[in-house]
């Protein structure tokens, strides 16, 4: 019995690290959007350049706007089609300690709903099941 609750504990705990590891990269968007929505900071951007990316979008440069004497920060977003021509200036949120975090667009308009039931569903599976697959590993070793 022990050996059973043993193998059973390693494979739910696997599971649930698979699971938290595959929601990782949502995780970070969630968390990156919802501080941007709740404590960014609304400027503009200038579109430097295009970079041609696998799929159907491409990486966009922009330089966040920032007060007169910062130096400019650049980030970038992945798009389908360019903002305009080079020189377009384009609403921007962005984190007032790091200007490289930011996201085009305006505050009311940001949308992390995507990445919020990922995030709580496969996230919260994967925790419950490392923990009650750490639990089982405790118990039979403690048997």
């Amino acid at each position: 019995m022990p050996g059973f609750l043993l193998s059973l504990g390693i494979v739910l705990a696997l599971f649930g690290l698979f699971a938290l590891l595959a929601q990782s990269g949502n995780y970070v968007t969630y968390r990156l959007m919802r501080d941007l929505k709740n404590h960014g900071a609304e400027g503009a951007a200038v579109f430097l350049r295009e970079e041609y990316a696998s799929g159907p979008n491409n990486r966009m440069y922009f330089a966040v706007h920032l007060e007169e004497g910062a130096s400019q920060r650049e980030f970038h977003e992945y798009m389908p089609e360019a903002p305009g021509p080079v020189g377009t200036v384009v609403p921007v949120v962005h984190d007032t300690r790091n200007p490289k975090r930011a996201r085009t667009g305006l505050r009311k308009d940001m949308d992390f709903d995507k990445e919020r039931p990922v995030v709580l569903l496969v996230g919260g599976a994967g925790v419950v099941l490392l923990m009650v697959g750490l639990l089982l590993c405790v118990l039979a070793v403690a048997i």
